[in-house]
């Protein structure tokens, strides 16, 4: 049934989430916005930078270019990198091809594919939201992705860490394992994600192999 395995990147082979809810956080305070970093994880994680900062109230951005700011966040997070512990192990495991979708810039999933070494696996096989009108949530870069690897949404396989990427994935028609194995995830997080349509859970790296061999056998 499934003949392509689709990876998210933050949360699922990089750590950058828990990153990046330091750095944004830190940012939104610093500009008038009240919000914690267990609010950020429940409700910004998956969400494009660009879109978190926009929240930001206007009257305190009269001097700011809210895309450079974007931008210094970008370059912080990215060089806080943190695989996923255990997580390109699994990756190289498993024979089916491979792509990664994401919310970040290109570059963004570039640096975080050739930090964990598995350049090679994916072969520059990588989705960005920067590609399509409409990110995460909506199904615009799976369906993108879908139509450039030549596979039909049912036939894909999709490992997702955030509500908004499995919200995507489930659009799209694709099958989503939910993945809780980052140090981002709050409680009740899987539980979430299987209420949006994830099919199973992952706690760790070798649970989500243990899943996805049963999958595919």
């Amino acid at each position: 049934m499934f003949k392509h395995l689709i990876f998210d990147c933050d949360g699922v082979l990089v750590d950058t989430e828990i990153v990046a809810a330091e750095v944004v956080t830190k940012v939104l305070n610093k500009y008038g916005c009240d919000v914690s970093l267990d609010q950020y994880l429940r409700d910004y994680t998956g969400k494009l930078i660009s879109v978190i900062l926009s929240t930001i109230p206007s009257a305190n951005t009269e001097n700011i270019d809210i895309q450079k700011l974007m931008h210094e966040c970008e370059i912080e997070i990215y060089n806080q990198l943190r695989p996923v512990a255990g997580m390109p192990e699994v990756v190289k495991n498993i024979p089916l091809p491979k792509s990664v979708v994401s919310n970040s810039a290109l570059w963004q999933v570039e640096k975080a594919i050739n930090h964990v070494g598995l350049n090679e696996v994916f072969n520059k096989s990588y989705f960005s939201a920067e590609m399509v009108p409409n990110p995460k949530p909506a199904p615009d870069v799976y369906l993108h992705a879908s139509q450039n690897i030549d596979i039909a949404p049912a036939n894909c396989l999709v490992v997702e860490d955030s509500k908004a990427g499995v919200t995507a994935a489930v659009k799209a028609g694709m099958y989503v394992i939910g993945f809780v194995g980052a140090s981002h995830i709050l409680p009740g997080h899987a539980e979430a994600l299987t209420e949006l349509g994830a099919k199973h859970m992952a706690k760790n790296a070798q649970e989500l192999q243990a899943i996805i061999n049963d999958l595919t056998k």
